[in-house]
């Protein structure tokens, strides 16, 4: 269809636009044919007798100027009190403004609705304003000129003869209209067949380009079926429509389709660029593989709206069931659809689409928090916590269900309440989901401080911008260190402790299991502690025939053993390394449980126990024994 292919030119910017006075009616300004009868009613009663009203508005001017002896003082005057009165609406000419895929404009009207409407713009009425403009802007060709320049305005039959005699067509003016002419498809608009002027320059038009010219579109209201015949054998496409609708037709077009199309190769970024700002919007653009990619989209005034459009295919009868229940607010998971699931995607700001299922591999549908703020807690004793990220999302599972997500810096928790209607009660259930490395030391000791006090039943408020957000009293009732609070608010304690004493700052840090007994035992170096582990016995043999001897000559009394590893201690906790010094240990309270075989020469190898089952370990920073 001929609008479409409109619509695509206009995307690749290969479209001149030839506007006329039917694109001025919704300004309050005339036509041609009714400018002839406000000349034509303006006459003295005794000039309306020689002067037939004539629609024809360069004949009917050509008349009054002979009438006038060749003085256009009155023609001038009269299209003054015309055009230099207020517009009484510049909603087309201000949407056309915001569309700079037209590079250049050519216009027959002496109004000056398409400039004062747009800041983008450089007027050329004469050879003189060609060499003086701007290129990066949009050219407007005043080919009548208007009543700033009353020289070169054209009106009269016999200015129209002069503008095509050979010495003005080869001018600067007319060698660059036609250039654009010749090198852009032509879309004519605001121009009715009763428009003589019209006629004159399709028929120059279609002299000058030949048979070798790119398209040609008319857009009207209607035209006579002989004109659409004439149109249809000189191949000018007709389009049925008004110059304000089908100019809202062509920015819905470029809002819906031009920058989808950046992607596949088909616009230039400044164009692009341009498009956004005067549409008040901020985007970033980066080149990649010959293409534009869209990085940011901002909104350059108050004015911010997103949409998403989103056509999916449901995958197996499980994953659809999850992801109706996330929809639906039944769980807290993100739903994950591939590109192959994806039918229909939208991305619009604004109202502007800017990507389509096209530009995406894979989408997630993230669930939005219901609150989002740095929150202030201070607990009943004193202690408080400024500035500590909050995010709380609801579900409700069931009908008598509600779970509560709250993210906290490297913590997430989970409260599931149940209202029990029958009982007239409500049942509580909380789990805490640490990150798998926690940032720092202090988000560590901040959470589980937060958790104990909680757990210990104080009291607590939450601001949010200074302002009381939630007072907490106490309502669900908690066992001795539930949730391992008072346990891991220990914990980090001890990595302050470990902290301090080295004068570094951990990070990465996860709860696994294994670290506690590093924590134990660089403590125990610290404080010159003793600390003891289960012994279950171990096999040794001895040296030198002298000392096995005497040691199986003991008579089963209690054996104190120490003894000190030959090597540093050297451990690894969250990426930092520490030298504990030498690992001494003892055994109090040993004995041989074997010493009966080892008397017989039944072995020679020692099985050493501890009566307590117990061995004793401390860090030296000597080897030696004292």
């Amino acid at each position: 269809m001929a609008k479409e292919r409109v619509f695509e030119l206009i995307r690749n910017e290969e479209v001149v636009l030839f506007i006329g006075a039917g694109m001025s009616i919704s300004a309050g300004y005339p036509s041609g044919a009714k400018l002839a009868e406000i000349l034509h009613e303006g006459l003295t009663t005794e000039l309306k007798k020689d002067i037939s009203l004539n629609y024809d508005l360069p004949k009917l001017t050509e008349e009054i100027c002979n009438m006038k002896t060749g003085n256009k003082n009155y023609l001038f005057s009269s299209l003054k009190k015309v055009f230099q009165k207020p517009p009484t609406s510049t909603e087309t000419h201000q949407i056309l403004a915001k569309i700079p895929h037209f590079k250049s404009i050519i216009t027959t009207n002496y109004d000056t609705l398409i400039e004062s409407t747009n800041t983008n713009i450089e007027v050329i009425r004469k050879s003189a304003d060609y060499t003086i403009v701007d290129p990066k802007k949009t050219l407007l060709f005043k080919i009548h000129s208007d009543l700033t320049d009353t020289e070169n305005i054209i009106l009269t039959t016999s200015d129209y003869n002069n503008y095509f005699s050979r010495s003005k067509e080869d001018s600067v003016f007319w060698n660059a209209v036609r250039d654009r002419l010749a090198s852009n498809h032509i879309l004519f608009i605001g121009y009715g067949m009763e428009d003589s002027n019209i006629n004159v320059l399709l028929d120059k038009i279609l002299q000058e380009l030949g048979a070798n010219r790119k398209e040609l579109f008319f857009v009207s209201p209607s035209i006579p079926p002989a004109k659409l015949k004439y149109f249809q054998r000189i191949g000018i496409e007709y389009i049925e429509s008004t110059g304000e609708k089908f100019v809202n037709e062509i920015y819905e077009d470029l809002k819906l389709n031009y920058f989808p199309n950046l992607t596949k190769g088909v616009g230039v970024a400044g164009t692009a660029l341009d498009f956004a700002n005067a549409n008040q919007i901020n985007v970033t653009l980066s080149q990649k593989d010959q293409r534009i990619e869209i990085g940011d989209i901002k909104s350059t005034n108050e004015i911010s709206d997103h949409k998403i459009e989103v056509k999916f295919e449901m995958p197996t009868s499980e994953e659809s069931m999850n992801i109706l229940a996330s929809i639906n607010g039944k769980n807290f998971e993100d739903v994950y659809l591939d590109k192959n699931s994806l039918k229909e995607f939208n991305l619009f700001f604004k109202g502007f689409r800017f990507k389509t299922e096209e530009d995406i591999q894979n989408l997630i549908i993230k669930k939005l928090p219901v609150f989002d703020f740095n929150m202030h807690i201070i607990f009943e004793d004193g202690f408080e916590i400024d500035n500590y990220p909050f995010k709380l999302f609801v579900i409700t599972p069931g009908e008598n269900e509600a779970h509560l997500k709250i993210q906290l810096e490297d913590f997430t928790v989970i409260i599931k309440i149940e209202f029990q209607t029958e009982k007239d009660s409500t049942k509580y259930n909380l789990e805490i989901f640490p990150s798998e490395q926690i940032r720092s030391t202090n988000s560590g000791f901040k959470f589980y401080n937060m958790l104990y006090k909680i757990i210990s039943n104080q009291k607590f408020k939450i601001y949010k911008e200074n302002e009381i957000f939630y007072n907490y009293i106490p309502k669900i009732k908690f066992e001795d260190d539930s949730l391992d609070a008072k346990l891991l608010l220990k914990y980090f304690e001890d990595l302050k402790k470990i902290e301090k004493q080295f004068n570094l700052k951990f990070s990465k840090i996860n709860l696994e299991k294994k670290f506690e007994k590093l924590v134990k035992n660089i403590l125990a170096y610290i404080d010159k502690t003793s600390f003891t582990e289960h012994f279950v016995g171990e096999s040794f043999g001895i040296e030198g025939q002298k000392n096995f001897e005497h040691l199986i000559s003991l008579d089963g009394g209690d054996l104190f053993l120490t003894w000190a590893n030959n090597k540093k201690t050297i451990i690894d906790l969250y990426d930092k390394k520490f030298d504990l010094g030498y690992l001494h240990s003892s055994i109090h309270d040993g004995y041989i449980e074997n010493l009966k075989d080892l008397q017989l020469s039944k072995t020679k190898d020692i099985f050493l126990k501890s009566r307590s089952g117990l061995i004793h370990f401390r860090y030296e920073d000597e080897q030696s024994i004292m």
